[in-house]
């Protein structure tokens, strides 16, 4: 190892260490409990102290010769100052103003989230979870604090997101403590520790989550009634270009973005065409129609739904080996969204597994509103979520066991272009392997392909260009989406500006180097070895990757 990469290693490790302690629900999500009788700084006094990180890892890094380093230490490089120069810019701008009131990814969820990574199965463990729990309510003061620091400097969050909030909330506090989904990490255990977590849930949890809600009802009457998009806000322009880099990891401008939706939305569409003229139909909404009336198209229970998500995720585990050389030790594991959180998230998602593969990865499906859920859209969003896409890509990453932490377990930090970009290239290629059992499902591969390409149009539509809420559900609904998934969807997008955009941009960075792969390759190409090398660079800022690739 030369100098430059024992530099570069240090830095690594010490950054991932102090980061673990700014950031403690992240050791908990990888599987390092050290600090999970803690919560996290939502407070100045805790930016500051990222901040400081942040920059002092920049300024190490300014002092590194990258050019004497090997691929796998620039890799390490590149996130490192990926992650510092993103975290530095949403201080810069205090994107915690708006990010601490959301229905998405935010405090309302906090709970279920450490409920869900967190084990409580030995006495040790059963301290630090029970310590989290009474560390509720100072959180809570911070988050309100900030909430009412948003409120003065004209930096709020638009009123359809508050109430989506509130109504959250709301629901969270009338569960009872003991059925709350608090007590999901203790589930089984003796009368004395159920009794000991219900009591910290009822004693400082709700409490907490009061707090919060009483902050939220005095920040309704200060959110942004007609506005939804960010060029609204103080600095909006700036803060947009900031969102788009950060989630892109591409210096890309709004107009750029909404074009190359529009351009690839056409595309699809015409795709979508065809394949339901074969089927004997002038457009693929009226296919699907159709299918949906013989009654094959929607599960009738919440328990037929996660069995139909579970067929899948075994299928796209059962294909993979003849289009990847390297495959994941295990699978990961189906679970229905809870129902207090179903109405406001999104038809599915993922959360890896831990670090030592004592918590399996989980897929989460949407199993509300059944009605309104079609089955021949589940196949597409399963391979994205599940195998060939996250389980089996950050998987994967995980298990490179020689690399620093930051590598295996922070590449999302610096923008998630990457890791959605494969997911949905990943639809794509179920295609290619052979997954989808019909032509309904294939069509809802397009649907899919085809709302990502319209959140290019409606997010930049949003915060850029001054649409209103309904143009932006009328566009999706367009372009496939069901009304149901499309409110969801762009109630997603107002709350997160920016985050939508990672996944086409970095699908089509993907499909440009596989192209460009075959032409080099010509009849020598190996799709198994294209794959393998993508997931060996891994979760890298697109730039970065395209270094990688082009110096193959």
């Amino acid at each position: 190892m030369s100098e430059g990469e024992a530099k570069v290693r240090e830095l690594a490790d010490r950054y991932w260490e102090e980061l673990l302690e700014i950031e403690p629900l992240l050791g908990t999500e990888v599987g390092d409990e050290r600090f999970d009788d803690r919560l996290g700084d939502p407070s100045e006094a805790g930016l500051e102290r990222s901040r400081h990180l942040q920059q002092r890892t920049l300024d190490a890094l300014g002092q590194v010769d990258r050019a004497g380093l090997d691929e796998a230490w620039r890799g390490v490089a590149d996130v490192l100052e990926g992650i510092a120069n993103r975290a530095l810019d949403e201080i810069r701008l205090r994107t915690d103003l708006l990010g601490n009131v959301g229905h998405l990814w935010g405090p309302a969820q906090l709970l279920v989230v450490i409920a869900t990574l967190q084990r409580a199965d030995t006495p040790e463990r059963l301290d630090r979870y029970v310590a989290r729990l009474r560390a509720f309510p100072r959180y809570f003061e911070e988050i309100a604090e900030t909430a009412a620091d948003g409120v003065e400097r004209g930096i709020t969050q638009p009123a359809l997101v508050v109430d989506r909030t509130i109504a959250q909330v709301e629901r969270l506090v009338a569960i009872p403590p003991e059925q709350s989904p608090g007590m999901k990490p203790v589930e089984g255990s003796s009368p004395t520790t159920l009794l000991m977590v219900a009591e910290a849930i009822r004693d400082h949890v709700l409490p907490a989550y009061q707090t919060y809600l009483e902050a939220l009802r005095a920040y309704r009457a200060h959110a942004r009634e007609d506005s939804i998009g960010l060029s609204a806000l103080p600095d909006g322009e700036a803060r947009y270009a900031s969102a788009i880099k950060a989630w892109t990891t591409l210096p890309l401008t709004a107009e750029q973005v909404h074009n190359i939706g529009l351009e690839d939305l056409a595309d699809i569409q015409d795709e979508r065409r065809r394949i339901a003229e074969s089927l004997g139909h002038p457009d693929g909404a009226s296919a699907i129609a159709a299918y949906t009336e013989t009654g094959a198209n929607t599960a009738k229970t919440r328990e037929e739904m996660v069995q139909h998500a579970e067929d899948m995720v075994q299928r796209g585990w059962d294909a993979a080996s003849g289009w990847f050389g390297r495959l994941p030790k295990d699978n990961c594991r189906v679970q229905a969204v809870e129902e207090f959180r179903e109405k406001d998230s999104p038809t599915a998602f993922y959360y890896p597994a831990s670090a030592d593969g004592s918590r399996q990865g989980i897929y989460y499906i949407n199993t509300s509103d059944l009605d309104q859920r079609t089955l021949h859209q589940i196949a597409s969003v399963t391979y994205h979520e599940a195998n060939p896409g996250h389980h089996f890509q950050i998987s994967i990453e995980q298990e490179f066991d020689d690399r620093p932490a930051i590598r295996r377990f922070g590449g999302n930090l610096g923008g998630s272009a990457f890791i959605e970009g494969w997911a949905l290239y990943c639809e794509r290629l179920a295609d290619e392997m052979g997954l989808y059992l019909n032509e309904h499902e294939r069509l809802g591969m397009l649907e899919s392909q085809g709302w990502r390409a319209c959140r290019l149009i409606v997010d930049t539509g949003m915060h850029a260009l001054g649409w209103a809420r309904d143009q932006a559900i009328d566009q999706m609904v367009e372009a496939g989406v069901s009304p149901l998934e499309a409110e969801i969807e762009t109630d997603r997008y107002i709350s997160m500006p920016g985050q939508a955009l990672a996944y086409k941009i970095g699908q089509h960075e993907i499909e440009k180097w596989r192209s460009a792969a075959e032409k080099r390759a010509g009849a020598d190409f190996s799709i198994k070895g294209f794959h393998d090398r993508l997931l060996q660079l891994g979760a890298l800022p697109l730039a970065a990757l395209e270094r990688e690739l082009g110096s193959a």
